[in-house]
Order: C-alpha cells, then structure tokens, then sequence
C-alpha cells in the first residue's frame, strides 16, 4: 500500500512547496557533480561539497525573503527548517533503507512539534535526496514523514533531476574569444626614410 502524501497530516506540505526545495537540493548536487571531475575527487569529497552547497542554499532562499512559507530554526549543520511553520530536515541518503541521523533520529526542533500530534500522526519530516546507483538512475528526493519508530507513515516523491534541468534550459555556450597578435615594436621611420617610401609608392600601395 502506497502511503498518503505529507498534505494528509501537514496541509501546509503542499507539492508547490516542497518541490522548490527538492529543486534546489538537487541543483547543487548536480552542480558539485559537474564541477568536481579531478582525479583527487573522491565520493568523500564530493559528498561534502554537496552537503555544503546545499546547506547554504537552503540557507540562501529563506534570507532572500521571496518564500514567505519558509522560515528557520537552525543555521547549524543540523540544519532545520520550516515549511509553513512544519520543522523538515534534508539528508543524502537511501530513502528505502536510510542510515543517518538526519533521517533517524529526532532534532531538538521537532521534538518541540511532535508535542503537538498523536501517536498516528508523523512527528518529523525529512527530505531524502538518492543520488542515483552509479550513476545509472536518474536522482530524485523523497519527503519523509516518520513516527517515533520511524514508521514511514507518508511520502511525497520530487521530479527527476533531469525535469529540473530540463525546466531551467541549458546555460548558454561559452564564446571563445580571438586573442589579440602582439609583434615587437618597430621603430619610427626618420622623415627622410618616409620621404623615400613615399616617392617608390606604386599605384598597387595606394
């Protein structure tokens, strides 16, 4: 049986909001992706970098004041942040088989919410962004509503990565641009030797 989508518990879940975030979760993953191609670039790091970005990013669009329905509790690296009021955390994780604490176990935050639901109601919410196996499925974020048993109770499921993208189009071609030719400074020409230039001048030079 599929479970029932956030809204059923939360109303404030709604799918035009959680997608945004989902989209920018997966941006940065995308973008770190795409920019850490070294050989020295390990899973570590780029885990990290990921983390980082979206953490910040998350950060980012509550202090840019354009979403009224996202607000802040924590700045930490356990980050959370509010939903039309509803505490969420994020996580790079397995959504079917998840293994950190993010997902696992409950913020000091939510603890506060969870006063307010009954024991069949979700008491935390988290966003789960897969990566993809290896590269040969498509990333994609889960929202998690769990209970203390970490009972997955509902679930809402973001678009591709590849939706996102494609919805934001391509950035345009870098354009490569023709560098000037320098050659050595030639030395100015005395009035007697442009004399003579100009008296040698054939109709072709002119």
């Amino acid at each position: 049986m599929t479970p029932p989508t956030p809204a059923v518990y939360a109303p404030e879940l709604t799918a035009d909001r959680l997608q945004p975030v989902a989209d920018w979760l997966l941006d940065e993953l995308q973008a770190t992706e795409d920019d850490l191609v070294r050989s020295t670039d390990t899973a570590w790091t780029k885990g990290c970098t990921t983390f980082g970005r979206q953490h910040s990013r998350i950060i980012s669009e509550w202090q840019s004041g354009k979403h009224a329905w996202l607000g802040m509790l924590d700045t930490s690296k356990a980050l959370v942040f509010t939903i039309g009021g509803v505490p969420c955390r994020f996580s790079n994780d397995d959504p079917d088989n998840p293994s950190k604490k993010a997902v696992l176990e409950v913020n000091p935050h939510q603890k506060a919410f969870a006063e307010f639901t009954s024991s069949d109601q979700p008491v935390r919410f988290c966003f789960v962004v897969d990566r993809g196996m290896d590269g040969l499925a498509e990333p994609y974020v889960v929202l998690h509503g769990l209970s203390d048993e970490n009972v997955v109770l509902c679930r809402w499921v973001s678009d591709a990565a590849s939706a996102f993208r494609s919805e934001m189009g391509t950035q345009p071609a870098a354009i490569e641009v023709q560098k000037t030719k320098l050659a050595p400074k030639q030395p100015e020409k005395s009035d007697e030797s442009q004399s003579q230039a100009g008296n040698s001048a054939t109709p072709e030079s002119l």
